[in-house]
């Protein structure tokens, strides 16, 4: 027996122990910085809601396992171990709001995680879970809550997409007054500015129980819902006259509670990408209506400074050009030794344009009604120029928190339209210009707002400056103008036709409007006629035949003339050789309207290559330096010939009688052919039978005598370059 109540004594106290009174939390996931390999890439935080009145220290956990699932198959893929780093009761706007029956602790629990591309990159995303038992035993609007768990639940993106959770924001009460309207914010914030949607879903109670308090690898895709008592449903999660509602945009929550008690509830904030939901977060918290002394709103009106007109809220006000942009605010509170605090917020403009005198805390002292003005900055652009809009807000600092009022406020600003200023020129005409000439006309910008405006020219698709327009751009007040100055070049010539975009841009309040004003220019060239060229030839066709022995230069000259008196290039270029390969020179020449140049050429035997003859082709032109430039060309042909004779058979008489008769005195050859490039004369020389040398000459027209040699039968050698003649001689006396 005394075992028994021993051990229920010892399960009465791990029930207590477990039943932890949690309030609710969330889970938030974001990137670090600047990671450190394997440190970790992501900060993983999560933040938990507890009784600090009925819950027991004893149920606190010093750390935490968070586990991350795959959500397309809820395979485990990650656990993360995080101590408690924060331990701190929520704080309120005002302090002496908070209730000594009523605490909420805050507590954190973050670690660092290494969630890698390789492991993390499913593009369905994956899940983060934490179960945790037992709820507040107070809660009025779910059955058993004592004995039902929570479920911490947040979803994110693949790694690839680089991602942060929403942050929801601080909790700044935990009680509502009944039969008051309560507002809170409980919207998130995301630091990559994607788009959040908030909506009311019923609180999950997973798979955790007072025996099981923190159940493991247990994911779900749907998880068990907590149970309503009767009365209660997700339409009316806290009852009253205007039942607990969140904003799906603003996540502001609004209720008026009718009903005393402690009431749970669960907001989603999903985050959208590009219309594509990418991930979302779960909180859970609780709200206990309590009776307390009613808080009065406060009240806000708001007057024109230009007519004392009071302003029904939502109305559109128009202000014509001229009058003052400035109101009054007036405003009271019935409940007095309140401070109110007043501010502004622009719905489709910068708030920062809207110039509210400081009114921050204001001691509420009478029943009277107090006044503070406001002015909007002259710079207040819409698009659309649609009318700015933006609220006046009034909160005072009551109980549980601050009652508020808004008046909206629409105007729209007449002197607003913002004219796009004008462009014109000087041209009567349209702008036409030939190559040589000089084309100037004025570019006026004139805006009838009498903004500042900036003027400046482009041409379409080209750089002013390569075609020879000059413009400078001009800034002004309300009316500038700016000279355009052409003098085309060859390059603009070519184009025919270009196009110049003349550029008025406003300026007003940082915002511009322009206009663009486009004119078409014509560039002419001027007429031309084509240069001529000759050469000082009678016929282009040259014929020279070459000897080794004779010098054999050809010169003539080349003529150009241009009758349009064109500055000239006068070139010669050689068919397939190059002039110092082939003996000849020439020298390339400029000139205004009248160019000559000296042709020479020396050819050798060496040109024909053993050939009897050669042709070489030289090609001279013309050319002027109009923009469209003309040319003329001339091709003399040199035909390079041999020397070539018919051949003479030597059939000398080669016996002689040098007796002094002057018959058959002495001996020679007759007529030796002359030397061309195959065959030249060296020498002829005579042996005696002993085959010494006794007679030599280089003179073709030589003559032997015989001279004191006796009669006999000498011998002889003819030599050529390419052959040798042998003969006898017979010498008689």
């Amino acid at each position: 027996m005394k075992r028994l109540v021993f051990f229920l004594f010892i399960q009465l106290i791990s029930v207590f122990s477990y039943a932890s009174h949690i309030v609710g939390g969330e889970i938030e996931l974001v990137p670090l910085k600047n990671p450190v390999a394997g440190n970790g890439t992501h900060q993983v935080t999560l933040s938990l809601y507890f009784d600090a009145i009925n819950g027991r220290t004893a149920a606190e956990d010093l750390s935490i396992k968070l586990q991350i699932y795959r959500k397309r198959d809820l395979v485990l893929v990650g656990e993360v171990t995080c101590p408690q780093i924060f331990r701190q009761p929520i704080k309120y706007v005002d302090p002496s709001c908070q209730k000594g029956d009523l605490i909420t602790l805050l507590m954190k629990y973050s670690n660092a995680v290494n969630l890698t591309a390789e492991l993390f990159s499913d593009p369905e995303g994956y899940m983060i879970v934490w179960e945790r038992c037992c709820r507040n035993a107070i809660i009025t609007n779910i059955k058993n809550p004592s004995n039902v768990g929570m479920v911490f639940y947040t979803e994110f993106p693949p790694i690839t997409l680089v991602n942060s959770t929403p942050k929801y924001r601080d909790i700044i009460a935990d009680y509502i007054c009944i039969n008051q309207n309560f507002e809170m914010d409980f919207s998130a914030i995301d630091a990559d500015g994607d788009s959040l949607a908030y909506h009311l879903v019923v609180p999950w109670i997973g798979n955790s129980s007072p025996q099981n308090s923190n159940p493991t690898n247990s994911p779900m895709y749907n998880y068990r819902e907590a149970s309503w008592v009767d009365g209660i449903n997700i339409n009316n999660v806290i009852p009253g006259e205007i039942p607990l509602k969140i904003d799906s945009q603003t996540g502001v929550l609004f209720v008026k509670p009718n009903k005393l008690g402690l009431y749970v509830f669960s907001v989603m904030v999903e985050e959208f990408r590009k219309g594509i939901r990418i991930g979302r977060v779960k909180r859970d918290f609780q709200l206990k209506v309590i009776d307390c002394i009613y808080n009065n709103p406060p009240q806000v009106m708001v007057s024109s400074q230009n007519s004392k007109k009071i302003f029904e809220s939502g109305e559109t006000i128009i202000l014509k050009k001229g009058e003052k942009r400035c109101f009054d605010v007036l405003f009271t509170d019935a409940d007095l030794n309140q401070k109110v605090t007043i501010s502004a917020k622009g719905v489709n403009f910068d708030t920062k344009k809207i110039l509210l005198t400081s009114t921050i805390n204001v001691e509420i002292k009478s029943k009277d009604t107090l006044k503070t003005s406001f002015c909007l900055d002259e710079c207040i652009i819409t698009k659309n120029n649609a009318p700015a809009e933006f609220f006046i807000n009034i909160s005072d600092n009551g109980c549980p928190v601050p009652q508020n009022r808004a008046f909206r406020m629409k105007v729209q600003f007449e002197e607003n339209q913002n004219n796009k200023p004008l462009v014109t020129t000087s041209l009567i005409n349209n702008a036409i210009v030939s190559y040589g000439d000089t084309l100037k006309f004025t570019v006026f910008s004139n805006d009838i707002d009498n903004d500042t405006l900036m003027l400046s020219g482009n041409g379409r698709n080209f750089s002013l400056g390569n075609y020879g327009f000059s413009f400078l751009p001009k800034q002004g007040l309300g009316k500038v103008n700016s000279d355009l100055l052409f003098i085309p070049n060859c390059e603009a010539v070519k184009q025919k036709q270009l196009l110049l975009d003349f550029i008025a841009k406003d300026f007003r309040c940082g915002v511009s409007s322009q206009t663009v004003y486009s004119v078409p220019v014509e560039v002419k060239s001027k007429p031309n006629n084509s240069p001529t060229i000759n050469t000082s030839l009678a016929n282009n066709t040259v014929e020279l035949t070459v000897s080794p022995n004779i010098s054999n230069e050809l010169t003539f000259n080349v003529n150009s003339q241009d009758i349009d008196n064109e500055q000239l290039s006068l070139l010669g270029s050689p068919k397939g050789f190059e002039f110092k390969n082939a003996s000849m020179t020439f020298e390339n020449k400029e000139g205004k309207g009248n160019v000559s140049s000296l042709f020479k050429w020396n050819p050798t035997c060496v040109l024909l290559g053993g050939k009897d003859s050669k042709e070489f082709v030289v090609n001279f032109s013309s050319r002027d330096n109009s923009c469209v430039q003309l040319q003329d060309s001339i091709s003399v042909r040199l035909i390079l010939k041999d020397n070539v004779i018919s051949e003479n058979l030597l059939k000398p008489f080669n016996t002689f009688t040098p007796n002094g008769d002057g018959i058959n005195d002495y001996f020679d050859l007759g007529h030796i052919s002359e030397d061309n490039c195959k065959r030249q004369f060296k020498k002829f020389e005579i042996f005696n039978r002993w085959g010494k040398s006794i007679f030599i000459s280089i003179d073709r027209n030589f003559k032997w005598l015989g001279e004191n040699d006796p009669t006999g039968d000498y011998f002889y050698a003819l030599s050529f370059s390419d052959e040798i003649f042998k003969g006898v001689i017979h010498l008689v006396r």
